[in-house]
């Protein structure tokens, strides 16, 4: 029974942390990157899938003509992207 609810707040939690990282990506990524990470005229290379390293790097530091964002939940967005397909 104890098991049960561990997993059923872990999944509850994952679940908020996951949402509130597309929020902020849809706030603060979505213009430039598009809304599923394909690109837009502004940044036209698609970010979808990309290494949650290299994605957190660049919003840590900036790349290319993107500058460093600042993001306080940088690694969940970083993780979203990954897992955009």
């Amino acid at each position: 029974m104890t098991r049960t609810i561990v997993a059923l707040l872990v999944l509850a939690f994952a679940t908020t942390a996951s949402a509130d990282a597309a929020a902020t990506y849809a706030a603060k990524c979505k213009m430039c990157h598009g809304a599923a990470g394909e690109g837009s005229a502004m940044a036209k290379a698609p970010i979808k899938g990309t290494a949650e390293a290299k994605t957190l790097k660049a919003i840590n530091e900036g790349a290319g003509k993107m500058k460093a964002v600042k993001i306080d939940d940088a690694a969940a967005v970083a993780k979203f992207v990954a897992g955009l397909k």
